[in-house]
């Protein structure tokens, strides 16, 4: 079979899924699902077809066809798991939410996490400007920005309640939402950027349980894609001219930006050759896959799952715990090294390998199978807990704040990533925090 089938069968899968949810009027644009299709859509098939012709050049058509089938097959054991596993049993026997919401420690906390996520911002700011590797106690604090969107997040839901709005609160936490997705721009970080919009949108209809038109859905999606395309150009423009920390320089670039630079942030565009310069792919997802696919385990050994020992290391600081190992990162960079098209040195670090290729490191096509089964159990259990609870604004805060976390999962050099590098000890923290002061029994019933 022709290596690019699986590719279009992949596709096919996603269009007919999205079809068939329309037609049967079961469509909903928060279901974690379509953020899952999306990074999916980029990296297995977006970047799979662009890059197609280095693929095969660098690693072959027989490992090209192969990688290609376990996305196909992959995709489909996960659509299998979410739509028709035990998702909604699960739901319906996890603890209920609280059912009654204060608005005064709403008030109280929030401007606590916007000035939190305000001081980690100007250290990004700082360490940019600076060029320095971060100290232990900085890295922490840097780890926190995302706190200012919950803050936001928390006032908008708040302030939208149908029962008692509350239009000034509603506005400081659009606010909050639209100067985080301005402040992560400027420091050029495309995830940051991203999730502010989806956080933004979804905070701001879920309240009154309605969803946005499609016109709205695609105006939202283009909005996700310029703040990519501008925090990646911005990044990229800085640093070659040195002008990270530049407001003047920033609006500048903004008021010259080509929208057609979108086109290679979401790898629609091959990259523009530079004289002298080695043009390759193996640090994008598909090709960080690839490299996974050709490497492991014949010419470096499988990390075994070692890496998700992070979900519990991570709560243990690092000022703390000052050996604290990144599980699973020798065997991460064992396998670039053994695979790369370049010589790399030991403390290589940056390029992200996708979904497939971190479960090709736990253990090839049966750790994928695993891994894609847990995913879509859990996806499918989370969106069935909101579901049952949409009327509870706890509810209704912790969704926005989760569920673009199925981007991260598909897009990132780890499953697990999303909750290790912020959620687990940032946002969850906080919605715990307003799970217990809920749940004894102050404020109004929601």
């Amino acid at each position: 079979m022709d290596e690019l089938t699986w590719v279009y069968g992949t596709a096919c899968l996603i269009v007919g899924t999205f079809v068939v949810q329309v037609m049967r009027r079961k469509f909903d644009p928060f279901a974690p699902v379509w953020l899952f299709f999306v990074g999916y859509t980029q990296i297995y098939v977006v970047q799979a077809l662009s890059y197609h012709d280095w693929a095969v050049r660098v690693r072959g058509v027989e490992l090209v066809t192969q990688a290609n089938g376990r996305a196909f097959w992959a995709l489909a054991l996960f659509l299998g798991v979410y739509f028709f596993g035990p998702g909604r049993s699960i739901a319906r026997f996890l603890p209920k939410p609280p059912t009654r919401w204060s608005t005064p420690p709403v008030l109280m906390w929030s401007p606590v996490l916007v000035v939190w996520g305000l001081f980690c911002a100007l250290l990004v700011i700082r360490q940019s400007q600076a060029g320095e590797a971060a100290s232990a106690e900085e890295a922490l604090l840097l780890s926190f920005p995302m706190v200012m969107l919950v803050a936001g997040a928390l006032l908008i839901v708040t302030g939208r309640q149908p029962s008692k709005p509350q239009p000034a609160i509603t506005a400081a936490g659009i606010t909050v939402v639209v100067l985080y997705l301005l402040i992560w721009m400027f420091n050029g970080k495309r995830s940051h950027s991203l999730v502010s919009v989806l956080v933004g949108v979804s905070a701001y209809y879920i309240p009154r349980l309605k969803r946005p038109s499609f016109p709205v859905l695609v105006a939202t999606a283009m909005a996700g894609m310029l703040a990519v395309g501008l925090s990646i150009g911005w990044r990229v423009y800085a640093s070659h001219t040195n002008s990270y920390g530049s407001i003047s320089k920033f609006a500048d670039f903004i008021t010259t930006f080509d929208p057609e630079s979108i086109l290679e942030s979401i790898n629609l565009k091959e990259k523009e050759e530079r004289p002298g310069q080695v043009v390759t792919y193996e640090t994008e997802e598909y090709g960080g896959f690839l490299l996974m696919m050709d490497t492991v385990p014949t010419k470096s050994e499988y990390d075994h799952g070692l890496n998700y020992l992070r979900v519990f290391s991570t709560f243990i600081p690092r000022i703390v715990w000052l050996d604290k190992p990144v599980y699973g990162r020798d065997q991460w960079i064992a396998a670039w090294i053994a695979g790369s098209e370049m010589k790399r040195a030991e403390n290589f670090t940056g390029p992200a390998i996708g979904i497939l290729g971190a479960t090709q490191l736990n253990g090839g096509a049966t750790a994928t199978a695993i891994v894609l089964t847990i995913i879509g159990v859990l996806l499918s259990t989370t969106y069935q807990y909101f579901r049952l609870h949409a009327d509870v604004v706890w509810v209704q805060v912790c969704w926005p704040l989760w569920y673009y976390n199925a981007w991260f999962m598909t897009v990132n050099d780890d499953p697990c990533n999303w909750f290790y590098y912020n959620f687990g000890f940032t946002t969850l923290p906080n919605l715990a925090i307003f799970w217990l002061l809920n749940k004894q029994g102050g404020g109004e019933r929601s």
